[in-house]
């Protein structure tokens, strides 16, 4: 099939939209990330993103930065423009029909029930000309969170592990360093764009961790996350990081919690069961009630064997470095890391999609994307995998 100049025009500022979108990422949430880029006989007059949720959508950002009248212009967006006013600001069709937008160029469709293809019926019977499925696919993997909660009442969730060069997670004693500098600053803006950090029972024990955003300036637009834990204990020791102070702690544990007290910053949720399969779905579900949009977990080897292995991901970022582990010169066994090129065994349907490889001074990240995820819909890299490029 032979794409016309036209089409090609719109793909062209579409990807200009999902750009400006992507600067949005980490503050928007729990609304979702969305570009706008106004054109007028082929020049782009005004364009915006939608920065902090509460804050200007991405039309009317868009119109307020327009260089010369926006009267007869196209609106090129990522996201079908709202029209309910249950919400904190104004809906965009009015503001577009006011502006005087004579055609919209859509990327995806919104899956808010209370909009949902009722702005585009509106603008076209305003007499405004619409364009659909430009680039529906790379807009919608640019919404995934947002689908995410959305549609199917769950966090995005992002997995992420750092090796050795020859495959190694952690030492028994919790004490190996992998990242390198560049590559922890990295996963610290990371943390500090997600709603919540959860890590397994044994990694809060061996590695005692904080789970906070430590070095970053405004990560995540001064956002805090939820600290959580996945474990078959009843508790954790009442000494380590998690437990003595900081921000809100969520256990969540399949044992009993009869007799157990714990301090006032830290809540306990029994989950009676053992299997991997029945417990996070429901850790999901609670996470989804409290308002976690974007879950980042931090999985030891065998928890991250076990969500692979039930598939109940959206993303994960690999960090490899440079260096072999101490211990693997001196012949000790670790616990060992499942390699990506291990995921590829005959028979699977939907090996993982590697998006975006980035080499720091001692270390590679690679991003993947699982095509058999809710929330899959184009093996394009992530706002967060793209940021990467300017760190380091």
């Amino acid at each position: 099939m032979t794409l016309s100049a036209e089409h090609f025009q719109h793909e062209q500022f579409m990807r200009r939209a999902i750009a400006l979108a992507m600067q949005g990422r980490g503050t928007a949430e729990p609304n979702p990330m969305v570009g706008c880029v106004l054109v007028r006989d082929g020049r782009v007059i005004g364009e915006g993103f939608h920065y902090r949720s509460g804050g200007p959508h991405a039309e009317p950002t868009a119109l307020a930065a327009c260089t010369e009248t926006s009267r007869g212009a196209t609106a090129y967006v990522t996201l079908e423009p709202c029209c309910h006013t249950n919400k904190r600001t104004p809906p965009c069709v009015p503001a577009l029909l006011t502006a005087g937008i004579a055609r919209v160029v859509l990327g995806a469709i919104d899956p808010n029930p209370a909009v949902n293809g009722q702005g585009i019926a509106q603008l076209r019977a305003a007499g405004v000309e619409v364009v659909e499925g430009v680039l529906t696919a790379e807009c919608n993997q640019l919404l995934a969170p947002f689908i995410a909660a959305t549609r199917f009442q769950r966090p995005y969730i992002t997995l992420k592990f750092a090796q050795t060069a020859d495959g190694v997670m952690a030492s028994q004693d919790g004490r190996l360093m992998i990242s390198g500098p560049a590559a922890q600053a990295i996963v610290q803006d990371l943390r500090g764009r997600c709603d919540a950090i959860l890590v397994g029972g044994r990694t809060a024990v061996v590695d005692d961790p904080q789970l906070t955003v430590r070095g970053v300036a405004g990560a995540g637009g001064g956002r805090t996350p939820l600290r959580c834990v996945l474990t078959h204990q009843s508790n954790l020791p009442t000494d380590s990081r998690l437990m003595t102070g900081g921000p809100p702690v969520i256990v969540y544990s399949s044992g009993t919690l009869d007799g157990i007290t714990s301090p006032p910053h830290v809540t306990l949720v029994q989950i009676p069961d053992s299997r991997l399969e029945q417990v996070f779905p429901k850790v999901l579900s609670d996470l989804h009630a409290r308002g976690v949009t974007h879950l980042l977990v931090e999985p030891g080897p065998v928890l991250l064997r076990g969500l692979l292995k039930i598939g109940l991901w959206d993303r994960l970022w690999c960090l490899t470095s440079d260096r072999k582990s101490p211990t693997a010169v001196q012949g000790q066994p670790q616990a060992q890391a499942v390699q990506p090129a291990s995921w590829v065994t005959p028979g699977t349907l939907n090996p993982p999609c590697l998006t975006q490889s980035f080499k720091t001074a001692d270390d590679t990240i690679e991003e993947f994307l699982n095509p058999a995820s809710q929330v899959f819909f184009a093996a394009v890299p992530s706002a967060d995998a793209l940021s990467c490029m300017n760190v380091g």
